[in-house]
């Protein structure tokens, strides 16, 4: 199952989790008693990862490798978001490519669960998201994915490592778009503080901006009973400026007034005093207090 990719000067990348078909969950779908997504469960079977590398072009295809036979991360994970990747081609041949991406264990993903929606209720109950303390590794962390191929493609090493040893729970990563598929100095995600006694690892109540070079991290946080969700970097120009010159916004929800505000961080700020360029009230009408997926477009 393929939730998200990524994309490099000469290849598309996509992570293909294991399903398989759910018998019980199937039949009470079809009868209406539980949704589609109900027929499907995940697949641990392998302790490994598949990732698959497609060509773009029919001249990049590495030594004629088959590309319907994926590369196996030894890690058993299921990558959820991807945010960036780029590749390099070493002197002696050798295709290098790093993944930046959030990913969970088998063992904490449920289909029928995700962000603690009870679909038959209608209502959220994000506790459900939460583990015991020493269980919070199994819940979505970044990591970085490193491979090398040799000139004919067969994998020489492929490893997995905390993404600038940042052990939060954390998703949503979002870099310079303009930087998509090169090699990116920051990265941004929501994740959490792990400050609250209840609910401490979710919903998301901070912005982690992450320096790769100098492996170094930074942070904005809410306010006290105030969540985000995914965040967004917008660029001050449409001109090539410094990779983290522009906004990150971010919707906020604030449980005491139970209302919106979208929030607008000066990225190059984050982890200052007045990374806050400005919070708005959004209508009440349009409010959400579980934001998912965003999208920043200029004109």
């Amino acid at each position: 199952m393929i939730h998200d990719w990524a994309v490099t000067d000469t290849h598309y990348i996509l992570f293909a989790n294991r399903v398989k078909l759910n018998p019980i969950g199937s039949m009470a779908a079809m009868c209406g008693m539980s949704p589609m997504v109900s027929a499907l469960s995940l697949n641990p079977s392998n302790e490994s990862s598949p990732i698959y590398l497609l060509p773009r072009f029919s001249d990049t295809s590495m030594g004629g490798r088959d590309w319907r036979v994926p590369v196996e991360v030894s890690s058993q994970l299921w990558l959820i978001h991807s945010g960036n990747a780029y590749e390099t081609r070493e002197d002696n041949g050798d295709f290098k490519i790093q993944i930046q991406a959030s990913a969970c264990s088998y063992r904490w993903f449920d289909f029928q669960k995700m962000f603690g929606y009870d679909w038959q209720s209608s209502k959220l109950d994000p506790s459900v998201m939460n583990l015991n303390r020493g269980d919070d590794k199994l819940l979505p962390h970044l990591v970085k994915v490193s491979m090398t191929l040799d000139a004919v493609g067969n994998c020489k090493s492929c490893d997995v490592e905390p993404l600038n040893g940042w052990n939060k729970p954390s998703d949503f990563p979002v870099i310079n778009s303009s930087w998509s598929g090169e090699k990116n100095k920051y990265m941004y995600s929501a994740s959490s503080s792990g400050t609250r006694r209840e609910l401490p690892h979710f919903p998301f109540d901070m912005v982690v901006k992450f320096d790769l070079d100098s492996n170094t991290v930074r942070t904005w946080s809410t306010g006290a009973r105030r969540f985000i969700g995914e965040p967004m970097f917008v660029p001050k120009s449409s001109n090539e400026g410094e990779e983290d010159d522009g906004y990150i916004i971010v919707v906020e929800y604030a449980v005491s007034v139970e209302r919106c505000f979208l929030v607008i961080l000066d990225a190059k700020k984050i982890g200052e005093s007045d990374a806050v360029v400005t919070r708005l009230a959004v209508p009440r009408n349009l409010t959400f207090p579980m934001g998912f997926h965003g999208l920043w477009t200029s004109d």
